[in-house]
C-alpha cells in the first residue's frame, strides 16, 4: 500500500491487504470523481444513469380534436351510444332494400356498390391470407434465424470479454500476490535492519558509559600521580 498527497495518486493490492483506515477517505473521494467522469453531465450535482434521457413527450390535449373530446365527454357521462353514433357498421353487412323501396333504383344502385365493396374485401383477405400462407412461415424462419445468430453473436462476444476479464484479474491477483511477497521481504529485511540499528544504539550507549567511566578513571589516576610526584 503506497500513498503520495501530493500528487493525489492511490496504489491499492486488493488481492494481497486491505486498505488502511486512514486511506479509505482519500479512497471514497477518488471513486466519487472516477464516477462523475463516467456518468453524463447534468445540471444537477447528484446525476444520474438515466437523467440524459430527453423528457417523455407530453399526451395529446383532449380538445386537439373535438370528435375525441366529444367521445371523452359521452364515456364519462356513461351516456350510451344513440342511433347513427360510433362506427357505420352497415357497410360491413349485404344489405338488401326494404319492402318500401323495392322499386328504388337508387335503393339497389347502394346495395350492389355496397356489394362490391364486401366483395373487394373479401378478395384481399384471401388474398392477404394466401400471401401469409405462402411466405409466412418462411418469412418467419428467417426472421428467428437472423434472430438466433444474432443471440450466439453477442453470447460469444459476452464470452471474450469475460474471458478476457477474468484474465486481467488473474493477471492481477498473480502481480498482486508476487509483489505481496516481494512487500513481506522487504518489510522483513528492513525489520532486521532496524533492530540492528536499535542493538548498535544500544551498544554504543553501553561504550559511551564505559568510555566515560574509563575517562573519570583515567582523570583519577592522574590526580594521584601528580599528588604523588609532589
Amino acid at each position: 500500500m503506497a500513498s503520495t498527497a501530493q500528487e493525489h495518486q492511490l496504489d491499492s493490492l486488493p488481492y494481497y491487504d486491505t486498505p488502511l483506515p486512514e486511506l479509505q477517505p482519500v479512497i471514497n473521494s477518488l471513486i466519487a470523481v472516477e464516477l462523475r467522469n463516467l456518468l453524463p453531465k447534468t445540471p444537477s450535482s447528484n446525476p444520474t444513469n438515466l437523467s440524459h434521457l430527453s423528457p417523455p413527450r407530453p399526451l395529446p390535449s383532449p380538445d386537439a380534436h373535438p370528435l375525441l373530446a366529444s367521445e371523452l365527454a359521452r364515456v364519462e357521462s356513461k351516456r350510451p351510444l344513440k342511433t347513427g353514433e360510433g362506427l357505420d357498421t352497415t357497410r360491413y353487412a349485404m344489405p338488401f332494400p326494404s319492402e318500401d323501396e323495392q322499386d328504388s333504383v337508387e335503393a339497389w344502385e347502394r346495395a350492389y356498390r355496397s356489394s362490391l365493396a364486401q366483395l373487394e374485401h373479401q378478395r384481399l383477405r384471401t388474398m392477404n391470407g394466401t400471401l401469409l400462407q405462402q411466405f409466412g412461415a418462411n418469412k418467419w424462419r428467417v426472421e428467428n434465424f437472423a434472430l438466433e445468430n444474432a443471440i450466439k453473436r453477442v453470447e460469444g462476444e459476452g464470452e471474450e470479454v469475460k474471458g478476457v476479464v477474468e484474465d486481467v484479474n488473474r493477471r492481477r491477483k498473480a502481480d498482486q500476490e508476487k509483489a505481496g511477497e516481494t512487500l513481506n521481504r522487504l518489510e522483513k529485511r528492513w525489520t532486521e535492519l532496524v533492530s540492528g540499528t536499535l542493538q548498535l544504539e544500544i551498544g554504543c550507549g553501553v561504550l559511551e558509559e564505559e568510555l566515560v567511566g574509563l575517562r573519570a578513571r583515567h582523570a583519577e589516576l592522574q590526580q594521584r600521580l601528580a599528588a604523588s610526584a609532589q
